[in-house]
C-alpha cells in the first residue's frame, strides 16, 4: 500500500505545523490495543519499533501496528506561500556554510553529571585511614558508622571491587544499594586497590581497603571469605553480593523470612540448583558461621589451585552432612574443586551450620541468564572467574537490569537525563527494525558496506554531539547487537558516547512514563526528487508533525553527504529534537568521500571473527554471553 501522507496531514496558516492522524499508514481500521505506555490505543510511528520492540522481542512487529515509513513525502503543488516558506526555511543553510563549521566541542551535554564529592579534608582523612590502618581497624571504624537493619536480623551489606569495576560501577552499585537493595546507611565497599579506595573516599562511600597483591585471583578469593569471617567474629550478620549482581527488587523480604531457618543462605546456578553460587550470600553471626568461613579460608590459602566457590560449596555440604548424621568422605583428587590434584580431608564441623539454597530463578546466575517474574537479582557470569566487566555490563544492559545511576542524584545519569542532556542519534533503515540488514540484495554479506554505514553513523554522532544508540544487525537467522562485531573501545577512544541496542526500549530511558522522547526528527535522502526530507514529531502525544523538503541543489557544493551532515548539524528543528533518526541507505554502496568519515572509519576496530561468519551467524541474542565480544582486542584499518 502506497503511503499517501497528504490524506492525513493538515497544514495550518504558515504551512509549517501539521497534525498526524493516528491512522497514518494503518493496515486495519482498528487501532492497535497497545501504546507508548499510557493505555491508549495507538498506531505507532515507524521509528517507534525501537522503543516498543527490544532486541529479544522478535514477534513484536506482529502484535503492534506501525505506520508505513514516511519517505518519500508526497509532492504538493507549489504556490506563492509555500515557496516563501521554503525560502525562509533555507536561510540557515547559508548561515551554516558561512561558519566554516567544525565539530561541536560542547561534549558535556552527552557526558555525565556525577554525584557531589566530599570536601578535601574529609577525603584526605578517609584516604589516610585506608593507607595506615589495618584491615581489622578499618572495619571497626566502618561498623561504628553503619546502621544495621533491625528488622532484617540486624544485617549490613558489602561488596568488593577493583579499578576495572569501580570506573563504571562504583556510583552504579552504591545508588542501586540505596534505592533498590535496601541497605541505605548499612553498606560498605571493600577496595582491592588504591584507585578504588581513593575514588570511594572522594565521594564519601564507606570503604575498607585491602593490601594490594599482584595475584588478583588469590586476593579476590581470600578477601571475600576473610571479610565474611571478620564480620561473623564481630557478631555482625551481613549480606554479600558481587558488583555484577543487578537487583530489580529488594531481597529484604526473603532475608527476613529465610534467615530464621538458616545460618547461611546462598544463591545457586540457573543450570544447577544444587550448586552454590557465592555471588550472593547472607550469613548470621555465630560460632558455626565463624568456623565455616575459617575452614573455607584455610583450604583456599593452603591450596592455591582451589576455586573459592567450589570450596565453599564442599565445606557447606560437609556441614549439612554432619547435621544430618551422614558419613563424611575425604575430598581426594577433587578435580571439581578447581584442579584434579586438589585433596583435603572432610570437614568435621563441631557447630555445623544450617545451609539454605535460593531457588535459581530468584537470583538468576548464568552466562546466558533468563529473567523471570519472580527474580530479585540477575548475576551475569563469564566462562571463567575474573573476566573483565565489559561483557557482563552489556548483557545486563541489554536485559534491562542495569540500574543506571543518576536516577536520584543527577540530571545527566545513564538513563535518567533531563533537558538538553537528552540528545540521541539512531539508525533508521526502513523495514529493518531500526537496524542494519546484512542480508539485503544490495550489500548482501558485505561487511564493508556495514562498516561504512557504522562509520557514517558514528561520525554523525560525533559532529552532532549526540549519544549513539547502537543499532542491531539483522543477519541470516537472528537480530543481534552490534557489540558482538564492533570493538566498542574504539568508539570510546574517538570520544563517541554510546548506549546499548535496547536502551530506548527500556522505559528507564524514556522522557516520561508514557513517552520515549519529547521530540523526534527523521531524515532521509530521497533520490527520486533529489531532496533531503525531514519529518519532526513533537508534543506530549508525539502526534504534532512538521515536514521539510530541502533540494540538494540548495547546498554548495551539491554533494549529498555534505548536505546530509549540514542538515543533521544545523537545521533548527533537528538541533532542537531529542532523538534524531537517520536513514543512510543512500550512502550504503558508495565509497566514503569525506575525510572526516574516512578517519573514523579507519579507526573503528572490528572483531577478528568477522560479521555474519559461522561463529555467531546461528546464535540468537538470547544465547549471547558476557564473553561474546572483543572489547579492546579488535582490528582497525589505522
Amino acid at each position: 500500500q502506497q503511503l499517501k501522507i497528504n490524506q492525513y496531514l493538515r497544514a495550518d496558516d504558515n504551512n509549517q505545523e501539521v497534525q498526524l492522524s493516528n491512522r497514518l499508514g494503518s493496515r486495519d481500521e482498528e487501532a492497535s490495543p497497545t501504546s507508548f505506555g499510557d493505555g491508549k490505543k495507538r498506531i505507532f510511528p515507524s521509528w517507534a519499533v525501537v522503543t516498543q520492540c527490544s532486541l529479544y522481542h522478535t514477534d513484536c512487529p506482529n502484535h503492534l501496528e506501525f505506520q508505513d515509513y514516511p519517505f518519500p513525502l508526497p509532492k504538493q503543488d507549489d504556490d506563492d506561500e509555500s515557496v516563501k516558506a521554503l525560502a525562509a526555511s533555507l536561510e540557515w543553510i547559508e548561515q551554516f556554510q558561512q561558519k566554516n563549521y567544525t565539530w561541536d566541542s560542547d561534549s558535556h551535554l552527552i557526558g555525565y553529571e556525577y554525584p557531589a564529592k566530599v570536601d578535601e579534608a574529609a577525603k584526605q582523612k578517609c584516604i589516610a585511614s585506608t593507607r595506615t590502618l589495618s584491615v581489622e581497624d578499618q572495619l571497626d571504624k566502618i561498623l561504628s558508622r553503619l546502621v544495621p537493619l533491625n528488622d532484617t536480623h540486624n544485617m549490613i551489606a558489602f561488596s568488593m571491587t577493583d579499578e576495572t569495576y569501580a570506573k563504571d560501577m562504583l556510583h552504579e552499585v552504591f545508588e542501586m544499594n540505596n534505592d533498590i537493595v535496601g541497605f541505605k546507611g548499612a553498606f560498605f565497599y571493600v577496595a582491592m586497590d588504591s584507585y578504588t579506595a581513593n575514588m570511594a573516599c572522594e565521594f564519601g562511600y564507606p570503604v575498607v581497603s585491602m593490601p594490594e597483591n599482584d595475584d588478583l585471583k588469590k586476593q579476590v578469593q581470600n578477601t571475600k571469605v576473610y571479610i565474611s569471617k571478620l564480620l561473623a567474629e564481630q557478631g555482625q550478620p551481613f549480606l554479600f553480593y558481587e558488583m555484577d549482581v543487578w537487583f530489580v527488587r529488594s531481597p529484604l523480604r526473603i532475608l527476613q523470612q529465610r534467615m530464621h531457618e538458616f545460618d547461611f543462605l546462598c544463591s545457586t546456578h540457573q543450570w544447577n540448583p544444587g550448586e552454590l553460587n557465592i555471588g550472593f550470600y547472607a550469613a548470621l553471626a555465630n560460632v558455626g558461621t565463624v568456623n565455616y568461613f575459617q575452614d573455607s579460608l584455610d583450604i583456599i590459602e593452603k591450596i592455591p589451585l582451589a576455586h573459592d566457590q567450589k570450596i565453599m560449596h564442599v565445606v557447606a555440604a560437609d556441614n549439612t552432612a554432619t547435621r544430618e548424621n551422614r558419613p563424611l568422605q575425604d575430598h581426594n583428587n577433587c578435580g571439581w574443586c578447581g584442579h584434579e590434584n586438589i585433596s583435603f580431608p572432610a570437614i568435621k564441623a563441631t557447630n555445623p551450620i544450617r545451609v539454605g539454597r535460593l531457588d535459581p530463578h530468584v537470583v538468576v546466575s548464568s552466562p546466558s541468564p533468563v529473567p523471570t517474574e519472580g527474580m530479585v537479582a540477575l548475576h551475569t557470569l563469564a566462562d571463567r572467574p575474573l573476566k573483565g566487566p565489559f561483557g557482563k555490563e552489556m548483557v545486563a544492559k541489554e536485559l534491562g537490569v542495569w540500574y543506571g545511576w543518576g536516577k536520584a542524584t543527577s540530571n545527566a545519569g545513564y538513563y535518567h537525563r533531563e533537558g538538553s542532556y537528552r540528545r540521541y542519534i539512531l539508525l533508521e533503515n526502513a523495514g529493518t527494525r531500526g537496524g542494519q540488514s546484512f542480508v539485503q540484495s544490495k550489500g548482501y554479506h558485505n561487511d564493508q558496506t556495514l562498516k561504512r554505514q557504522i562509520a557514517l553513523l558514528a561520525t554523525l554522532a560525533k559532529v552532532t554531539n549526540r549519544i549513539l544508540v547502537l543499532p542491531q544487525v539483522l543477519g541470516d537467522h537472528y537480530a543481534q547487537p552490534l557489540w558482538i562485531y564492533l570493538d566498542l573501545e574504539s568508539l570510546e577512544k574517538l570520544g563517541i558516547v554510546y548506549r546499548e541496542t535496547n536502551f530506548v526500549s527500556n522505559k528507564k530511558s524514556w522522557y516520561s512514563p508514557t513517552t520515549p522522547f519529547a521530540s523526534v526528527t527523521q531524515i532521509a535522502t530521497v533520490e527520486s526528487s533529489n531532496e533531503l526530507q525531514l519529518l519532526t514529531t513533537a508534543g506530549g502525544d508525539l502526534t504534532t508533525v512538521s515536514s521539510d523538503r530541502i533540494p540538494l541543489s540548495s547546498f554548495t557544493p551539491d554533494d549529498p553527504l555534505s548536505a546530509f551532515f549540514a542538515v543533521a548539524i544545523a537545521h533548527p528543528r533537528v538541533k532542537e529534537s531529542e532523538a534524531l533518526f537517520v536513514n543512510l541507505k543512500h550512502f550504503q554502496g558508495s565509497h566514503i568521500k569525506s575525510a572526516g568519515v574516512q578517519k573514523i572509519h579507519d579507526k573503528l576496530a572490528w572483531c577478528e571473527w568477522g560479521i555474519g561468519t559461522e561463529k555467531y551467524n546461528g546464535v540468537s541474542a538470547t544465547e549471547l554471553t558476557s564473553t561474546s565480544h572483543c572489547y579492546g582486542k579488535g582490528t582497525s584499518f589505522a
